[in-house]
Formats: structure tokens, C-alpha cells, sequence
């Protein structure tokens, strides 16, 4: 069934762009160029911060106006690309990612979905039971897939557009709406699905979308379904010409005929129903502590889930805990979050800690999440603790409780939790990044801790794929248990190991992830004994490891690794020193040398 009311025309939409631009006062050369160009993200960077002041109603009315041209070139094909013809399929550390409209279009979904009911219908039936739990394709079609988004622009369209590929094939699809990533990671082995679909680009900030895919058990698909899955989207790309595709208006009547047809499931109860049985957070016994602390022992606690896809689980939280303890930011509904960074860091978590000085209590937990509630740095009143040391407090509470096993991180994390689980006599796995290739070690190898440095955290039997919101219900844990601050919990550590000094710096190169992977290939030259850096600076290599982009040990303890981003076209430097944060700087600095003369060497 077609839409009540006809969606305006691409000149209706235009014209209205014109007339509240102008409204906003927005130069003319503006607005003319961002309509010939189709660059519509250009006005809606303009427009995000007027809604906020007396031009309210013509920011919101433009901003209505460039959704729909926005949704207008994202329906279109082929999407337009600096490379020429659509923007390819590239599934990174977390999914395939782009700007809308560019990057993440229908055409791209169209093939994405397309390539993966391909690879499905040609596995054996082990595979089939490996990937999927499922005894044959026909029990991989009736288990079917569950689909969720955050709150970027376009997801619900995505979404009924991927249902109804899913359907058309004979495959049971369920609409989860907005949710966060670790309850489709959670939820999906619980319910028996053979998998989920989950449209987000995670911290990327609003002119992006993505799209994340996991098999039964939850976890992020690997390498070996990922990249598969790309090659055969892409070769159905190039074999998509604009005669096939269908025309706007059909499009618009398949997407609204799915959403007035899909079975809609909920995932935040039985998300929190698991908590409520985990064993370490065993959420209805966390409340009920919470609640009934004298005024002299409470505990506060302040959510930011940045107006993203885990408002709505904080929103069933709150209840939980109760308004006295539980204070809750930014949960309105805005795609472009309130104009504010979609990272998690020291900065974005500021309105958490400063709302905590309103908050009864003597112990103090804030929490900020990026949109799609995976990640999450927390902190208190005193500081901000990023996950290199916050997985340092998870590992010393749980082996306190009577855990044992062992810890699973990635080369580019700092050495300080490493250190520390190592001196508990742990076990440690390193791991290229991505949550995805911590698999085996939660599953085989008896790891009760995965972390990344980027703020990703599970524990052992919770789900494979990190859960922002489960840091904040650790950290809670954590300061009822110690009956201490976060930050003196992580300043005993402190003491007993001694300073970390570590640093992760970005700088954007024009080149695609695979580019960049390529010419970097130059540092795989560099070998034990070789001398880098000049002068008093100047280290000598002792341990080269390439299993993630390359990383120099030196004799003196410090360390550098480069690596492309798998899901944005940078390339990071992570380093550490134990010395000084200025010997890190020059360490990043060094490691910013390398990798460009690596990139633009002939």
C-alpha cells in the first residue's frame, strides 16, 4: 500500500530548501551549491546549530526539507562517488560504513543483502550449522533475522528496504526499531535467530550510516563470512544499471507496504532480563541495593546515551533504578545529536560529570555512550577513566570475586591492563582490532575479559560484541563494592604498577582503507636492530609485529604501531612511553613520519 499523502517531488523539495535557507540567512552561493552538488549535509552543518535559537521553526522546516532530498539521493542509483560510478561495498572493523546517500544508499543494501542470502544458499549444511545454528537452509530461512538501527537519518527505511529483500527470498525478518548494537548481540543467540542486521555506523559522526551484521551467536561476522560478502555485493553492484533500477516512487511504496506488514519485536526486555541473571551484574539485586541506601552511603548515577540507539533500554533502566538514583541526558529524538561529537571522550563526557554534582550520593558513576550504545567511558566527579584503564578495575573485581581465566585485547591497547592481568598471572590474548576476533578467546579460551581501547568491553557471559551500557552497570558494581570513587580505585593500581603513558592520535588521508593498507606495506622493511628517529629522540627496534598494521617495539620500552582505520579513511597512531606524555608525543609524531613517508614514497 502506496503512502497516504504523495512525498513531495525533488523541485518541491528544492524549492523548499531555498525558502527557509533564505530564511536562515545562508548565503545564496550556499544554497546553489549544495543543490547542484547534492551536498545537502553542507546545509544541514549550517542548520543544526540555528535550531537551537530564535530561527527555530525555519531551522527545523529546512531541516524536514533536506531529509527528504537527502532520502530523495539515497533511493537513487547510481549513488554519486568521487571514484566514479557507487562507492564499493567495504566491510571494516565494524561493518560496512559511508555517507548517506553515497556510501550507504538502497543500491548498497540492495547488494549487501542480496551477496549474503547468496553465501547462505551456497553453504554446506556444516556451515549452515556453524554460522547460523540451523539444521538446513530451510531452518535458516524460518529462524530468520532481526533488524534494528540507531537513531541516524534514513535507518527506518533502510530497515523495512532490507525486510522486505529478506521476505522476498523466504526468509522470517522481525523490525527491532531503535535499539542499541549489544542488544541485537545479546538477544539474537537467546531468541534463536539465525542472525541480525543492524544499521549504524557506530561513533561516526551523523552524515554516516552503516550496516553490521552478525550470525547466531550474536558476535560481529568475521573476516571469513565478511569478506566474501563484499566481493559478491560488489560484483552485483557493477552489474546494477539505472534500467533496473526501480523509480522513487516504487521504492516508496515498498518501504511503507513493509512497514505496515513487518512483526515488530522488542529487545529491550529480554537485553535486561539477561542482566538481570548475569552473574556479576545481576541487575534487579544492583537496584534494589541502590534504592535502599541511607542518604549518607548513596550512589548516583548519570547516563548520556547521546540521543542514540540505547536511549530507549536507559529509558526502561531508569524505572529500574529509580529517578533518585538514575538521572538520564540528551534522550531526545535528533539524528544530528544535538550537533555535539558522536565520540565518547573526555570532552563529551563533561555534561555527565557536571550533572553528577546535582545527584544525592557520596559515590558518584557517570557514563557517556556513542549512538549506537557499544562503546561507553565512564568516569566521576574527579575524572574521566578511558577503557586502557578501566578494564585494569574490571580485571582486579572480577578475579576478587573468585573469576580465573584470561584476558583478550588488541595490539594497539595500552600495556597497562596488559601489565597488570599479567602480573595476576593471567593469560593474555592480543588481537588485531575489531570485537569480532575476540570470538574464540570468549568462547574456547576461557577469557572473562575483552577490551578495546576505543572504549568496547564485555565479560564472560554476556555477549560478543562490546556493551556500552554494561560499563556503566560494572562501574556501579565496582563503587558498592570498594565503597570507593572510581578514580581512587584506579589510583591504587596506579601505585602498585606505575604510570602508563599512552596516546592514539588520527590524521585523514585521501585514500581508501585498502590503499593506505597497501602503501604501508613500505614499514614491513623495518627489522629488529634498526635505528629510527633522529637524534636524541632517535629508538632502536626491538620487536616488529605486523599482525595489525605495524607495530615497533623499542629497547627502551616505548612502543609505536600504525594502522589504517577499517572503517574511516585515516590512518591511527597509537604509542606509549612510561617516561612522560611528551616522550608519547614525540612517539606519535614519530610514528606520523613513518607512515607518511610510507604512504607518499615512491
Amino acid at each position: 500500500m502506496a503512502h497516504a499523502d504523495r512525498p513531495p517531488n525533488k523541485a518541491e523539495l528544492e524549492e523548499r530548501v531555498r525558502v527557509h535557507a533564505q530564511a536562515l540567512g545562508i548565503a545564496e552561493r550556499l544554497i546553489v551549491h549544495a543543490l547542484e552538488e547534492r551536498d545537502y549535509f553542507a546545509l544541514v552543518e549550517l542548520m543544526v546549530p540555528l535550531r537551537a535559537g530564535p530561527l527555530k521553526a525555519a531551522a527545523n522546516a529546512l531541516g524536514e526539507a533536506l531529509q527528504g532530498l537527502l532520502r530523495h539521493k539515497a533511493f537513487a542509483f547510481p549513488p554519486p562517488w568521487k571514484g566514479g560510478g557507487p562507492m564499493p561495498v567495504v566491510f571494516g572493523t565494524g561493518g560496512h560504513r559511508g555517507e548517506i546517500g553515497v556510501g550507504l544508499t538502497l543500491a548498497h543494501i540492495h547488494v549487501i543483502v542480496l551477496a549474503l542470502l547468496n553465501e547462505i544458499e551456497g553453504m554446506s549444511g556444516e556451515q549452515l550449522g556453524q554460522y547460523f545454528d540451523a539444521a538446513d537452509l530451510a531452518d535458516v530461512r524460518e529462524k530468520g533475522f532481526v533488524i534494528g538501527h540507531d537513531n541516524r537519518l534514513l535507518n527506518p527505511d533502510f530497515s523495512y528496504y532490507a525486510a522486505h529483500l529478506l521476505t522476498e527470498r523466504g526468509y522470517k525478518a522481525r523490525y527491532a526499531g531503535r535499539v542499541a548494537s549489544p542488544e541485537i548481540s545479546r538477544v539474537v543467540p537467546l531468541k534463536g535467530w539465525a542472525g541480525g542486521l543492524n544499521f549504524t555506523p557506530s561513533h561516526n559522526p551523523f552524515r554516516y550510516g552503516g550496516l553490521k551484521f552478525s550470525p547466531a551467536d550474536g558476535g560481529l561476522a568475521g573476516g571469513e563470512l565478511t569478506d566474501p560478502l563484499a566481493d559478491g555485493a560488489n560484483r552485483l553492484l557493477a552489474a546494477l544499471t539505472p534500467e533496473q533500477w526501480p523509480a522513487y516512487e516504487d521504492l516508496d511504496e515498498i518501504v511503507a507496504r513493509q512497514a505496515e506488514t513487518i512483526e515488530r519485536v522488542d529487545l529491550h526486555t529480554p537485553y535486561l532480563e539477561a542482566l538481570k541473571t548475569h552473574p556479576v551484574v545481576r541487575l534487579d539485586e544492583l537496584a534494589e541495593t541502590l534504592r535502599g541506601l541511607p542518604p549518607e552511603q548513596a550512589v548516583g548515577f548519570v547516563a548520556d546515551p547521546a540521543f542514540g540507539g540505547a536511549v530507549p533500554v536507559y529509558r526502561q533502566l531508569q524505572p529500574i533504578f529509580g529517578e533518585r538514583v538514575m538521572a538520564l541526558l540528551h534522550s531526545e529524538e535528533d539524528p544530528f545529536f544535538g550537533g555535539q561529537s558522536t565520540e565518547p571522550n573526555e570532552q563529551t563526557l563533561q555534561a555527565a560529570r557536571a550533572a553528577l554534582a546535582s545527584r544525592p550520593g557520596v559515590l558518584k558513576v557517570a557514563i557517556r555512550n556513542d549512538p549506537d550504545g557499544d562503546r561507553g567511558l565512564v568516569g566521576d566527579e574527579q575524572s574521566a577513566i578511558k577503557m586502557n584503564q578501566f578494564a585494569a578495575l574490571v580485571i582486579r573485581y572480577l578475579i576478587e570475586l573468585g573469576y580465573e581465566g584470561s584476558l583478550a585485547t588488541t595490539y594497539p591497547t595500552s600495556r597497562f591492563g596488559v601489565d597488570f592481568a599479567r602480573g595476576r598471572g593471567m593469560k593474555v590474548h592480543l588481537t588485531p582490532v575489531g570485537f569480532k576476533n575476540f570470538r574464540t578467546h570468549l568462547l574456547n579460551d576461557g577469557a572473562i575479559v575483552a577490551y578495546e581501547e576505543s572504549d568496547g568491553i564485555t565479560i564472560a557471559g554476556h555477549t560478543l560484541d562490546k556493551d556500552g551500557v554494561l560499563a556503566g552497570l560494572l562501574a556501579l558494581r565496582m563503587v558498592l563494592h570498594y565503597r570507593r570513587p572510581l578514580s581512587v580505585l584506579l589510583a591504587e593500581i596506579e601505585e602498585e604498577t606505575g604510570t602508563y603513558h599512552y596516546e592514539q592520535v588520527n590524521f585523514e588521508v585521501d585514500l581508501s582503507a585498502a590503499e593506505v593498507k597497501e602503501k604501508l606495506k613500505r614499514l614491513a622493511d623495518v627489522r629488529p636492530g634498526d635505528l629510527l628517529g633522529k637524534g636524541a629522540l632517535q629508538r632502536k627496534v626491538k620487536e616488529v609485529a605486523s599482525d595489525d598494521g605495524y607495530m615497533f617495539q623499542f629497547e627502551d620500552g616505548t612502543w609505536i604501531l600504525m594502522r589504517p582505520s577499517g572503517t574511516e579513511p585515516k590512518v591511527r597512531i597509537y604509542a606509549e612511553s612510561r617516561t612522560s606524555s611528551q616522550d608519547t608525543d614525540a612517539l606519535c609524531d614519530l610514528g606520523r613520519a613513518l607512515a607518511l613517508e610510507s604512504i607518499e614514497g615512491n
